[in-house]
């Protein structure tokens, strides 16, 4: 399945769109039989190509501010830690005099 025929949108494949419907306006009923398919495959391969090239950018992107936010978080739980180790030995220290011992 493939988006609405309209070559503005899709410029890298509109040649392909202009050659189906034209072989769709030329056989009315042998398309059914698989008269335009060859051109059907061939706008498919095209609009795959077509549509990794436009994600290709917004990936890239993705992945950079995903890095980012990974880094933040290694560097947040790298604080966590430190705050808490100082923090949890002065309680242990505090509860262990504060309870008897048995």
């Amino acid at each position: 399945m493939h988006p609405a025929l309209i070559p503005e949108k899709h410029p890298l494949c509109g040649k392909y769109m202009e050659a189906l419907q034209q072989c769709r306006k030329d056989n009315p009923y042998q398309k059914f039989f698989g008269v335009c398919s060859e051109i059907t495959w061939d706008l498919s391969t095209c609009l795959k190509k077509e549509k990794k090239i436009v994600r290709e950018p917004r990936q890239k992107r993705y992945h950079e501010r995903w890095a980012k936010k990974r880094q933040e978080d290694e560097e947040r739980l790298q604080q966590l830690k430190q705050q808490r180790e100082p923090g949890s030995n002065a309680e242990a220290a505090s509860e262990a005099a504060g309870s008897p011992a048995s």
